[in-house]
């Protein structure tokens, strides 16, 4: 099986240019453009890595961080 990374950026250029490179490097790309939904897709999926945004609305890439490390 494919290492899984969620790729998490509110920019969807940017999701769209990581998850193409990690795609061409054999990974299984999941994608996210809120905290929110980063959140419910960590948990459900279970991925490997998380690429992670430090800044996004409504939810921080480090409120996201925080809540997924509390997280078991």
């Amino acid at each position: 099986m494919k290492p899984r990374i969620l790729v998490v950026d509110d920019e969807p250029d940017v999701v769209t240019l990581m998850t193409r490179a990690l795609e061409s490097e054999g990974f299984e790309t999941l994608t996210a453009y809120d905290g929110i939904s980063a959140l419910d897709i960590a948990q459900a999926e279970k991925p490997d890595l998380i690429l992670l945004d430090v800044m996004m609305p409504m939810m921080s890439g480090y409120e996201v961080c925080q809540q997924l490390k509390a997280s078991p």
